[in-house]
């Protein structure tokens, strides 16, 4: 039970983590990491928060999944709608906390966007530790992919977060004229988190290897 208990803990900090970031990497204004980049960029346009948004676009995600798996869907996996609110509320609880985050300059902007990449990548390491769930994004990624096995998994995840710049990008221009939410801070999040998450594995193994010996 109390495994049990602190499994949840450990992907629920995940989620919490991976939620400020994206809180933090809206305050720093130069762009969100792909997967929030939409949600921000309807908030900013209209009068629904970040997280209603992230909810939204999640149901729909998981509804894709059922649509393609149909009867193969496994059940267990509708958990992500629990975990779907709890990563839109965890947003908006994140927005509200870094009400006080406004940047100066565009070096500041740049520091709080390497935060913000930081949290995200510290966020789906614990969030994949306990191997309870994912969230729907990631779940339709790993969907597409066992329909489509001939396509690496790295090329449909490229092509899935290259898809949602492009629609948050021509949302952005059609509801505003310009780029809200969206710019060069996510494409370095979009390369980098990738990146900082194979550092902390390699971490966590050399440390664990100590620890053993």
């Amino acid at each position: 039970m109390i495994r049990q208990l602190l499994r949840v803990s450990v992907f629920l900090l995940g989620i919490f983590l991976m939620a400020m970031g994206v809180a933090v990497s809206i305050r720093a204004d130069l762009g969100t990491s792909p997967i929030a980049s939409f949600p921000t960029v309807l908030s900013f346009g209209t009068s629904l928060s970040v997280g209603v948004y992230m909810i939204l676009l999640n149901i729909v995600f998981i509804a894709l999944q059922m649509l393609i798996l149909r009867r193969k869907f496994p059940v267990f996996q509708l958990i992500q709608l629990p975990v779907s609110v709890a990563f839109g509320l965890f947003i908006d609880l994140g927005m509200y906390l870094t009400q006080w985050l406004v940047p100066g300059n565009y070096v500041e902007q740049w520091v709080w966007t390497a935060v913000s990449v930081i949290l995200v990548a510290f966020g789906v390491y614990f969030e994949m530790q306990p191997r309870i769930s994912y969230l729907p994004g990631n779940g339709l990624v790993f969907t597409i992919y066992t329909k489509l096995q001939n396509i690496s998994y790295g090329t449909i995840k490229t092509t899935f977060d290259t898809t949602l710049v492009v629609v948050s990008v021509v949302t952005s221009l059609l509801l505003m004229g310009e780029l809200n939410g969206v710019r060069e801070g996510t494409v370095f999040a979009a390369i980098t988190v990738g990146i900082v998450i194979r550092g902390i594995s390699a971490v966590h193994k050399r440390l664990g290897g100590a620890k053993s010996a």
